[in-house]
């Protein structure tokens, strides 16, 4: 590792994703659901990432949302120079990248930077040594506007206690490899998961470890480079990082997921008299982390908490318009929670893709359903909660432009010959992303390019899946062959057309 690097990753670079919950619109709705004033976000306002990494997310969010300003800083000059090279391509004029580390931020002058509405952090905090922490709180203090958003997330205490023994065995492990950071973290998953085969103790003690040894050997290992091997880096208890962002003066607003700040799918229920019964944030999320033996949580920070009375919220409530992110008959009513699955009650979720099946609604319109009329209060609120949560609807953020998203989605399937074959693409409707699986992706390509003829669609898909060696699978079952392959993509490009593709023109996708 470079001396510049500070103990961080840098042989490999990070991933190039994007995560919804750090959408303009996706934030002011997490805090509006909790009674808390979010900051007015439209023309003119203002976003900043620290450690942007390749630059992908803030890109999106940039097309997505061109009646705001972006910029994204990140200390590695290869990622935000591929970062700026993806913006100058999509032709964005509204997002801007640096490559500074947190204390040459620190040393700008003042007004080198704006203020910011929004600044976020995905990961980063606690992949960073206690000296950067320190500096990110001085960055929040000097750049974050009254009433503006932080978003947070990282590795939390207790959820990660077992795998921080993980982290050390493949810090060790990789400590005798003379392989790259990629190469030398999936050998040293694959001894752990050789220690566990072969009936090593501590394993056995640490069961959950199975699991997460067997996911992260499915994870890309730029990913897994970042996530064990930067030194400094160490899981957090969430009452530490409250006390971190108390010194920017900012208080705790809202969970980023959705059903993480929601006692009753997230607590089991003997415990939940005490965690509501808690009068002080921190102690309650601290009951809650120990409750759901957290791993990893997504915070938001406001500088300045005002709480919104219940007429002030329903009236902002009511005005806000959701739409479907997904087919209607594609939606699932079930939620994954912290207790488990929640089983979503047909009778309320049913009219509610329904009449979002039609069109946008506002949360006045789902409320007011004559198929709700008796649904109890709070019950509609939950419901849109989770299927936010799941990425199945989002709310709208209504760019009256939406050239730029569609520039940066053509800009992405034209790198597909050569690059990875994204899996997001930029929805102006909802200022954020649209999911794609790979066939999605594919048939939206030929959309995109104004492609008529299938063959040479489907020709161009196997040219990329013989360069990275994917392939399809059909009722569980891998196939193998380019004739099985080409055949299961015709028939997945026909859905898409006849189902999703007039969705993704409605959100400004294609």
């Amino acid at each position: 590792m470079a001396a510049w690097s500070d103990g961080y990753v840098t042989d490999i670079q990070y991933t190039g994703q994007y995560y919804p919950e750090l959408a303009p619109g996706a934030l002011a709705f997490a805090c509006l659901r909790q009674a808390v004033r979010p900051p007015t976000l439209g023309p003119g306002s203002t976003y900043f990432e620290l450690g942007c990494g390749q630059g992908f997310g803030l890109n999106l969010l940039a097309a997505a949302n061109p009646q705001m300003q972006f910029w994204g800083v990140d200390f590695n000059p290869a990622q935000i120079a591929n970062a700026a090279r993806l913006a100058a391509d999509a032709g964005l004029s509204n997002v801007s990248f640096e490559d500074f580390s947190f204390a040459q931020m620190l040393d700008l002058p003042d007004g080198r930077l704006p203020k910011f509405d929004v600044i976020a952090l995905h990961g980063v905090y606690s992949w960073v040594n206690a000296e950067n922490r320190a500096r990110i709180v001085q960055i929040l203090d000097r750049l974050l506007k009254p009433g503006g958003l932080v978003y947070v997330s990282y590795n939390c205490l207790p959820g990660w206690s077992a795998n921080a023994a993980l982290q050390q065995f493949i810090r060790e492990h990789v400590a005798q490899s003379p392989a790259d950071s990629g190469t030398a973290i999936i050998n040293a998953l694959q001894a752990a998961q050789a220690m566990q085969d072969g009936g090593a103790l501590y394993f056995a003690s640490a069961p959950a470890l199975k699991a997460r040894v067997a996911n992260a050997l499915t994870r890309m290992p730029e990913y897994l480079a970042h996530e064990y091997l930067n030194a400094g880096a160490e899981p957090l208890y969430h009452a530490a990082v409250a006390r971190d962002m108390d010194g920017a003066r900012l208080s705790l607003a809202a969970s980023a997921g959705l059903a993480d700040d929601l006692v009753h799918l997230s607590a089991p229920a003997a415990l939940r008299p005490m965690i509501e019964a808690a009068k002080d944030r921190t102690w309650r999320e601290t009951l809650l982390d120990y409750a759901t033996n957290k791993i990893f949580r997504r915070d938001i920070y406001v500088r300045g908490l005002n709480p919104l009375n219940r007429p002030e919220r329903d009236r902002l409530l009511d005005g806000l318009a959701f739409t479907l992110m997904v087919p209607a008959d594609q939606v699932s009513f079930d939620s994954a929670v912290p207790v488990g699955t929640l089983k979503g009650d047909e009778k309320i979720y049913a009219p509610i893709v329904g009449a979002l099946s039609e069109g946008p609604k506002t949360f006045g319109d789902l409320v007011r359903l004559p198929a709700l009329a008796n649904a109890a209060d709070g019950v509609v609120l939950q419901a849109i909660t989770l299927l936010v949560g799941r990425r199945q609807v989002q709310p709208l953020a209504g760019a009256a432009d939406i050239s730029p998203a569609r520039a940066f989605n053509r800009t992405l399937v034209a790198r597909m010959d050569s690059d990875e074959v994204p899996n997001w693409l930029a929805a102006a409707a909802t200022g954020s992303g649209a999911h794609l699986e790979f066939d999605e992706m594919i048939a939206a390509s030929a959309a995109i390019l104004g492609e008529d003829d299938i063959q040479a669609t489907i020709q161009r898909a196997w040219r990329s899946m013989a360069r990275t060696g994917r392939r399809l699978r059909k009722d569980g079952e891998l196939l193998r062959e380019q004739s099985a392959n080409e055949a299961e993509l015709a028939r997945r490009i026909a859905r898409f057309n006849a189902g999703k593709r007039s969705l993704l023109q409605r959100l400004g996708v294609l």
